[in-house]
């Protein structure tokens, strides 16, 4: 799956699943708009193990509800 959220014209929070190794992996990483008119990842993001997103939406939960 693979969801995107714009931030500006230029730049766009990606959020997906994706496999590394064998793992079952979450990415959030912003990507910026290039020159040549493509959407490319920068070095501003995190990635983690698929079992923790349970334990990274609560956490987000209680700082949404503050």
């Amino acid at each position: 799956m693979r969801f995107e959220i714009d931030r500006n014209p230029t730049e766009k929070i990606i959020i997906e699943d994706t496999e590394f190794k064998g793992k079952e992996l979450v990415s959030l990483r912003i990507h910026f708009l290039s020159k040549e008119d493509e959407w490319l990842p920068t070095k501003k993001g995190v990635t983690f193990r698929r079992d923790q997103l349970e334990e990274v939406i609560d956490a987000l939960n209680k700082i949404n509800k503050g």
